[in-house]
């Protein structure tokens, strides 16, 4: 969708009876694009932080004794301006944008999904911190311990994405040429969301609060879509134990 679909559901509707709002005109002033943007920006955050709408995936080289591989630019193959002397993010092809939100699998090179953050495997792989991925040595280093199927020179990383950030600058755009990577089904809790945020500072009016009343609103849509499983579902690979039989 664009972005003008946005500023337009928010005039016909949750802004419809305020000036930033356009007074229900359907469309946004000039002057409020940047206050509107800055909501919509944290609006697209919760939701990508709550449910899964955007994948990436990048490869990482591993590196021998190296066992923390952090997820930053500077060590991506695309990024021709890094003076890092190793580059193990392997993304020429698909560059990575540094929209990381949270590593959900990782594969070897033959498509074997490896155990993550299980504190019960010795070889499973953890994530210390949401943007460093940590390998056990083992695996790093193909050692004579390393379980056959765990033996990989370069790991495939699956991350949920963050919606890329939207650059506030009256004039620099029009709302009609901006996309916005967002499913239908979740604009209206989007629309809930910045409407809460744009009417949390005029506090209560007459013992009624809109910024508390549109906060409940985006809750309940957001429990709605869960409810009704409007997701991108994750099919899993066997893990080792039922890989061979055990189970």
């Amino acid at each position: 969708m664009k972005l003008s679909e946005i500023f337009t559901q928010l005039s016909y509707g949750e802004l419809s009876q305020m000036a930033i709002g356009n007074s229900g005109a359907g469309t946004i002033e000039d002057a409020n694009y940047d206050r509107l943007v800055s909501s919509i920006n944290l609006g697209l955050a919760a939701l990508h932080t709550r449910f899964p709408i955007r994948h990436g995936e990048f490869v990482v080289d591993m590196q021998t004794d190296q066992v923390n591989y952090p997820i930053h630019l500077k060590y991506c193959a695309s990024n021709t301006a890094s003076t890092e002397p190793i580059k193990y993010i392997l993304d020429a092809s698909s560059p990575y944008l540094n929209d990381l939100m949270k590593i959900e699998r990782v594969l070897t090179q033959d498509g074997v999904v490896l155990p993550l953050n299980d504190e019960a495997d010795e070889f499973s792989l953890s994530t210390p911190s949401l943007s460093t991925l940590r390998v056990p040595i083992d695996i790093v280093n193909r050692l004579a311990t390393t379980p056959s199927e765990y033996l990989t020179d370069t790991l495939t990383v699956q991350y949920r994405a963050a919606h890329p950030y939207l650059v506030p600058g009256v004039g620099l755009y029009r709302a009609e040429t901006v996309e916005i990577d967002l499913p239908y089904q979740y604009l209206e809790a989007l629309c809930y969301f910045v409407a809460s945020r744009v009417n949390n500072p005029m506090g209560m009016t007459n013992e009624f609060h809109s910024g508390n009343s549109y906060a409940a609103k985006y809750e309940l849509a957001c429990a709605s879509l869960e409810r009704d499983n409007i997701r991108i579902d994750q099919v899993s690979q066997p893990n080792r134990i039922e890989r061979n039989g055990w189970v």
